[in-house]
Order: C-alpha cells, then structure tokens, then sequence
C-alpha cells in the first residue's frame, strides 16, 4: 500500500474524533472503508496506531505520535497549496509592461492603460525601463508580458506567429542638437537642412531597425547622412550630443531629463510609430485585459 495524502486524512480524522463513525462522515465516506484503510495502513507501518475495545478506539503510543507529526504535515502541505495557488492567481493578475528607456507612452497609451485601471481593478500593474537590448531579450524570454518601443527602438528580432504589433501613437521627429550649434536657432528644421551635419545614431546592433530608419529617411530627401558615432543606448546618444560631437534624430515622444546644453528641434518632414508588442500563445488574464484595453474594436496587425 502507497501512503498517499488522502490516507493521512484518513488516519487524522479518525484520530482526531477516535470513532471510527463520526470520522466517516467527516470524509464523506462509508465506516467499512475507513476502517479498512486504517488497516491496511497498520500493516503498511507495521505497528497499531489504534488500540481497539468493542466498538470504541483509542490512539496507541505510536498513534498519537503519528497524529501530531501527521497533522504538522498536512496543515504544511495545506498552506503551500495555497501559497501555489495564490501565486498562479497573483501571476495572472499582473501585467509586466515594459517601456524603452527616454520613451514617453503618450496620451493614448496612458488613456488605455487608465481604461485597463478602471475596467480590471484586479489587475496590478508593473512598469519597467529598459535599454533597446535588454527591452527585446526580456520580451523574448517572456518576463516582460508586453512592451512599448517606437521604430527608433526596433522591432521584434525574428518574424514569429505568436508576435503581435499594435500601433497605439504615431509623432513626430526632432533632432537632438547641441545649444552651441547655429542650427540650435531654428524653431523647426527639415531633413535636407542636415545634410551637412554629423549625426550620432544608434548602432545597428543595438537597433537594426532604428538605425536602418535614420539611413533611409535621409536618403528620401537625396542624400546619405555622415554618421560619425553610434550609441548603444539613447543615454550615451545624448551624451555625445551634449558634447557638441554631432545631431541626433529622436522621436517626439523621447522622455529627456532637461539639459542645458541639449535642444530638441521639430522636424517637419518625419514621424515616428510608437507601437506594443505581446506574445499571443502565452496570455494571462492580465494580458488578455490589456489587449482589449489597447485594441478597443479596432484591427492590429501580426508580425
């Protein structure tokens, strides 16, 4: 006989009311079949737990130590049932959201995440900043339920079924530029006034995307940008702008930290797509809440 769980229920019921009847209908069960799997529980262990006189019971020596460390370990078990379960819910309660590092979400975004708030007020969520490449490598292993990135930041390393793009804003461009600079002047600027400038991008390994965005925008307008740096992050872009080494070009979403040393100017010609990403073969309650938030009755597209 294999002592399972429901044999130490069993044993403590009948221990606990030492009446074989009254612990019977405690389990739900008939008395024969209580008092066989008593039985055969003794010859399991190999000691008497119960001492017998007509048609009373009484714990033996070895029986009530068998109930005190039975009953410990049961009520443990009971609890890291419910610890587990607490656990899977509060898992499916949560939404890990995850936003590129100097990006703002936007009004829309903040609209929908305030309708999530308001429709599912069991949904607890986390935001999270990350850099270009740590943003795709925690999405991809699936610790970030889902992410906000603009084009500048890339789009998902590899086509995938399971992917799904919404655009939730689009904006426009601007371009980091040191105070310094005489262009520093103009209220607005298009690209075909950059053509003489150095530019700082970000690197193609950090953002294939976003440096292949830059590139062709440029080459629309009829010429190829002198790109002297590329940045791994939007902090270090900044900060060889902040150096006066070249221009950046941001979108008008990008969430800086005032400088003295750094304006933003509006490009008249370019405009950015900020977009969410999520994974649809592994969706929590939580996601699935957030996708209803962010699709309202509207069509997005699959990678």
């Amino acid at each position: 006989m294999n002592i399972t769980l429901t044999t130490m229920r069993y044993f403590i019921e009948a221990a606990r009311y030492e009446n074989f009847s009254k612990a019977a209908i405690q389990l739900y069960t008939a008395q024969p079949n209580l008092s066989k799997k008593i039985a055969e529980l003794e010859r399991t262990i190999g000691v008497r737990l119960f001492q017998r006189t007509g048609k009373q019971v009484r714990l033996t020596a070895a029986g009530q130590y068998l109930y005190q460390e039975w009953s410990a370990a049961l009520d443990q078990v009971d609890r890291s049932m419910r610890r587990a379960r607490a656990m899977e819910q509060e898992q499916q309660d949560t939404l890990t959201l995850g936003i590129l590092e100097g990006l703002t979400v936007g009004q829309d975004a903040s609209e929908q995440l305030e309708s999530l708030r308001e429709r599912y007020p069991r949904v607890q969520l986390r935001l999270e900043r990350c850099g270009i490449h740590r943003l795709w490598q925690r999405f991809e292993d699936r610790s970030l339920d889902m992410i906000v990135t603009s084009e500048l930041g890339g789009t998902a390393p590899a086509v995938q079924s399971s992917i799904v793009r919404r655009v939730v804003s689009a904006c426009r461009g601007v371009i980091a530029i040191n105070v310094r600079n005489p262009m520093a002047e103009h209220s607005t600027v298009t690209l075909s006034m950059l053509r003489d400038e150095s530019f700082i991008a970000i690197s193609q390994e950090a953002s294939p995307q976003g440096y292949r965005t830059i590139r062709e925008a440029c080459r629309r307008v009829g010429f190829e940008p002198r790109i002297t740096r590329d940045a791994s992050s939007i902090e270090t872009l900044l900060l060889y702008v902040e150096a006066g080494i070249g221009i950046s070009i941001l979108s008008e979403n990008s969430r800086l930290v005032s400088n003295p040393n750094v304006r933003l100017i509006p490009l008249e010609d370019l405009r950015f797509e900020n977009a969410v990403y999520w994974h649809t073969d592994s969706m929590s309650m939580a996601v699935k809440a957030a996708v209803e938030s962010f699709l309202e009755q509207e069509q997005f597209s699959a990678l």
